[in-house]
């Protein structure tokens, strides 16, 4: 006689024995999900609303913050207003902000500079 288990989402336990023949796993997630591409979601907030899977998502939030020698260009997928950069050959946290009419770039974040070309963070900024 032959044995067959269905394992679903709900299942917690199981206690399998020598007459199993058939073991049928499925998945809570539908599609194709062998890759973050193939999961989707709905309801996102924020910069990620816009998005419908789960690759798109972290592609774009990996997208808003950058660390390297050298800054992001306005070419750089994804960049935005807001966006943090460290530069590792300076040690400088920058974000990426409007500095004359349409003119983006980043610049340094300092912590109490009240200078024109960087941006302040102090207590009273939270």
């Amino acid at each position: 006689m032959a044995t067959t288990i269905t394992i679903t989402p709900s299942t917690t336990a199981l206690n399998a024995t020598a007459q199993t023949t058939t073991l049928t796993i499925s998945s809570a997630i539908g599609g194709d999900v062998s890759d973050a591409a193939g999961i989707t979601f709905s309801g996102g907030v924020g910069t990620i609303s816009s998005k419908s899977t789960v690759k798109d998502a972290l592609n774009f939030l990996a997208n808003q913050f950058f660390v390297s020698t050298t800054a992001p260009t306005s070419s750089t997928t994804d960049l935005a207003e807001g966006d943090l950069y460290y530069d590792t050959d300076d040690n400088q946290l920058k974000i990426y902000r409007e500095v004359s009419t349409g003119t983006f770039e980043f610049v340094p974040i300092m912590i109490g500079n009240n200078s024109a070309d960087s941006d302040t963070v102090d207590a009273g900024s939270f």
